[in-house]
């Protein structure tokens, strides 16, 4: 331990292996110094402070002395070894000591060393440092060589140029201090990439490697063999060349090329840009194209159907005026004439918006009372509106209003757009027709007739409504679509008010409403005086008469209760009525659409169904599925008669189950040998369930039981029947049809048996606790059983309880009372009777002969 001479704060300690170390006395801070920092070794065996303040002290590889004034962050170290006169570079430990003449003793391994510090750090030359030499690639390099880098000798270079190749470089550098050369320090720095100098000791070289391209400074500094750094600092600039590759030349053609590449890529790019939008408009003319199919398309089907529903009436009337002249004459003809005006106005109301969009057609003006023209009109459809449950409001604020005006055009347009109102309206909803006069500011006799037509029914979706004035265009364009119709109407009201000058304008909902639709028309016309204008004769204009439709409903009479219950689905009120009179030899019951069908169906559950394709709620595909899913109508054939001719419409209800499908106008004498031949199978039918109950055949004297043909192997079998071919053009030829494997049926028969043998034994079983066990009510089971094996429940409950006796009658060891027990009769004489009334005789006598016989 020593203290420092020239701060007594501080305590110097020396360690070995540890360097020196200075405690600060007031922090207790330690700071240490080891041969990182210029110490020879890290092993120090004693420090002396000689009298300048400087610290001595002896290690492993010779004296030290730490200058004074220097021992702070930097410390200047001064070094001495066996080159510099002592006795070896090794000491002892605690073998020094300070003489009071100021002359410092260090023991050592091979003796003593003493002398004067003040003498020993006494100033001396301090050389100059050149730089001698330089490598490249561990190879010399001289002047003149063919690595042509030095034109000159080194010593006259100030700088040097490189190329991207010469990246290993070795710089030599030398001190002028022949004194003791060994002692000689080197400090050097290439700044670019050396941020501090860098200590070399006694090593005269620095090496480089991957210098990369740019320009450094290359600066070397020595020390006298006493350690003292020399002012002067040799410097050597270096420039390193880029590879070719990153040379400026090669950023000017990376340049062009680029600008080259980003031309071809713009180029590239508006070429693909041409050619997906020529593909995106020829993607768009494909896809308009397809629409316009589409289009179309619905619009034969459209015209299809409107066109076939009338003339399915009017052939069919026709024909039944030729057969019986004299029956329901005026009725039928009725009839007639009122389908032929329904085509002859579509066919007008097609021709009209042809001539509106080729401008051809021309207004007819006439002078007259525009009030009580529309107040008639829309009387109108009153007795229509009336029909539907629905209430029809004409609201107008003045008694006349005369104007000159084409009554035909606006009759169009008041009439297409009421009859939108009335067909999209539900029952017991509401239709205004508000009709206001506004006077224009402008000098003359002009005005604007103001027509507003409002419901309160479905309304229209806010991204259809541009749509609704385009030619053949439907809001709803499925099998389900609320009415019929064929997409002119609206588009022919906004050419005839277009015509006119005016305007029509849509809202859904209306203005203060949640739901339903507004249109209003908006007409610039002339006023006229009332002397000028001519009386409107009604009885004259028959062309806005709208007659309701109805159907007479006829009571059946007593002699046709027990005929076969046909379920009439058809919204057609017309067609309703021709069918029914092409029916009489049946009941009828008439749902207005596939959804009041299917509740009519599984409630009465009729004996067949005649059904039609396009109706609101629910069509005729839909139905079809319901019936065939549903337990309780599974079994009925059903009939599509539609105006759906195409082959795809036959396909699906055929697909979906239906029995026979009739294009309309159809057949008379077809339809009647379908049902007929329809209800013949289901009797065939009966017997095949019958056995699935394990009943044997309930066929009365005379009844022949019928052959069934398999289709797998043509032989004789218990699933096939006979049905008609679906020819429609004419009489039908029997064909021999498979009939599928109906597991519903034989489920429904056979959860039926086995509900009856379970409570066979039970006296108190009837129908009522057989429905309760089945779900169903009292008439659906009797209907759904009655089609299925023309038993009534009561007598199919009878004979699983005789089938069951005749079993037991096969074993002479049961008692008749106890058979009449185990078969449910409480009663055996009952049991008796009713045994004999179904086999013609006793239950004793019964097996008697079948003993014998065996």
């Amino acid at each position: 331990f020593t203290d420092d001479p020239a701060d007594k704060n501080y305590l110097w300690i020396a360690t070995k292996g540890g360097g020196i170390n200075r405690l600060d006395k007031t922090t207790g801070k330690f700071v240490h110094y080891t041969t990182k920092d210029g110490l020879p070794h890290d092993v120090v065996y004693g420090l002396l402070a000689d009298k300048a303040g400087n610290l001595w002290g002896s290690t492993n590889k010779g004296l030290f002395c730490m200058l004074a004034g220097k021992k702070e962050d930097a410390p200047a170290f001064r070094l001495f070894n066996i080159n510099d006169g002592l006795q070896a570079d090794e000491f002892n430990t605690n073998a020094l000591a300070k003489l009071q003449n100021g002359k410092l003793v260090f023991g050592g391994v091979n003796g003593v060393n003493m002398f004067d510090p003040e003498k020993v750090l006494a100033a001396n030359f301090l050389p100059n440092v050149y730089i001698t030499g330089i490598q490249i690639g561990n190879k010399q390099v001289l002047p003149g060589d063919k690595n042509d880098v030095l034109k000159e000798t080194i010593e006259q270079t100030k700088s040097i140029t490189l190329t991207h190749l010469q990246d290993v470089v070795t710089f030599e550098f030398s001190s002028l201090d022949f004194t003791a050369p060994g002692q000689n320090k080197y400090r050097y720095q290439l700044e670019g990439i050396d941020k501090e100098w860098v200590e070399a000791g006694n090593r005269r070289t620095a090496t480089y490697l991957h210098l990369p391209a740019g320009s450094y400074v290359f600066k070397v500094q020595g020390s006298n063999s006493q350690g003292i750094w020399s002012e002067h600092i040799a410097q050597l600039k270096i420039k390193v060349l880029p590879p070719w590759w990153l040379s400026w030349w090669a950023y000017i053609i990376y340049a062009i090329l680029l600008a080259f590449i980003v031309r071809a890529w713009l180029k590239f790019n508006v070429n693909k840009a041409r050619l997906q939008s020529q593909l995106n408009f020829e993607q768009l003319e494909a896809k308009r194209v397809k629409e316009l199919d589409t289009i179309k398309t619905q619009l034969y089907t459209n015209i299809t159907h409107e066109f076939r529903t009338p003339l399915t009436v009017i052939l069919g009337m026709a024909q039944q005026v030729i057969d019986k002249p004299t029956e329901q004459f005026s009725s039928r003809m009725d009839m007639i004439l009122r389908n032929g005006k329904s085509l002859f106005n579509l066919v007008n109301e097609m021709l009209d918006l042809s001539k509106l969009e080729t401008g051809k057609m021309e207004l007819q003006l006439a002078k007259g009372d525009a009030v009580s023209f529309l107040r008639y009109v829309v009387e109108s459809f009153h007795s229509l509106a009336a029909s539907q449950q629905k209430q029809l409001h004409f609201l107008v604020d003045m008694e006349a209003l005369y104007l000159e005006y084409d009554k035909e055009k606006l009759r169009q347009i008041v009439s297409n757009l009421l009859s939108n109102a009335i067909k999209f309206t539900p029952e017991k909803g509401n239709i205004y027709i508000t009709v206001v006069e506004n006077i224009l500011p402008k000098p003359g006799d002009n005005a604007t007739l103001i027509i507003k037509v409002k419901d309160t029914g479905i309304g229209i979706p806010e991204d259809k409504l541009h749509h609704i004035f385009d030619r053949f265009y439907q809001l709803d364009n499925s099998h389900t679509r609320q009415g019929e119709g064929t997409g002119i109407g609206l588009a022919l009201t906004k050419e005839l008010v277009k015509l006119m000058e005016g305007e029509i304008i849509v809202k859904s909902p209306p203005t203060g409403a949640v739901k339903g639709t507004e249109f209003t028309v908006l007409l610039p016309l002339k006023k006229v005086t009332a002397t000028d204008a001519e009386v409107f004769d009604v009885l004259k204009d028959k062309s806005v008469v709208n007659e309701s439709l109805a159907i007479t409903v006829i009571e059946n009479d007593e002699q046709k209760k027990q005929a076969p219950l046909v379920l009439l689905v058809e919204d057609n009120t017309d067609v309703v009525a021709y069918i029914a009179s092409c029916l009489p030899e049946y009941r009828l019951a008439v749902a207005k659409d596939g959804r009041e069908g299917l509740d009519i169906a599984t409630d009465i559950i009729p004996d067949l169904i005649v059904t039609d394709v396009m109706m609101p709620y629910m069509d005729g595909f839909e139905l079809l599925q319901h019936l065939r899913s549903h337990e309780y109508t599974s079994h009925i054939p059903v009939i599509m008669l539609t105006a759906k001719a195409d082959i795809q419409s036959k396909l699906e209800g055929l697909q979906k189950g239906a029995d026979v499908y009739l294009e309309k106008p159809f057949n008379k004498e077809e339809l009647l040998l379908r049902i007929q031949k329809l209800l013949e199978m289901r009797k065939n039918l009966q017997q095949y369930y019958l056995k699935q109950a394990g009943i044997e055949s309930v066929a009365g004297p005379g009844f022949a039981q019928p052959r069934f043909v398999s289709p797998r192997t043509g032989t004789e079998d218990d699933k096939a029947m006979v049905r008609g071919d679906t020819n429609h053009g004419g009489v039908e030829q029997p064909l021999v049809m498979p009939v599928s494997d109906d597991k519903t049926e034989d489920a429904f028969v056979t959860k039926i048996r086995e509900a009856v043998e379970a409570n066979l034994t039970d006296t108190s079983f009837n129908v009522e606790k057989l429905c309760k066990l089945v779900f169903m009510s009292h008439s659906q089971l009797h209907r759904k059983l009655d089609a299925l094996t023309g038993c009534s429940p009561n007598k199919f409950i009878r004979m699983i309880r005789l089938k069951k006796a005749k079993q037991l009658l096969k074993d002479p060891s049961n008692s008749i009372a106890s058979i009449s027990l185990d078969c449910g009769y409480a009663d055996p004489g009952y049991f008796a009777r009713v045994f004999k009334q179904e086999e013609g005789v006793t239950p004793v006598e019964w097996r008697e002969k079948h003993l014998k016989e065996r």
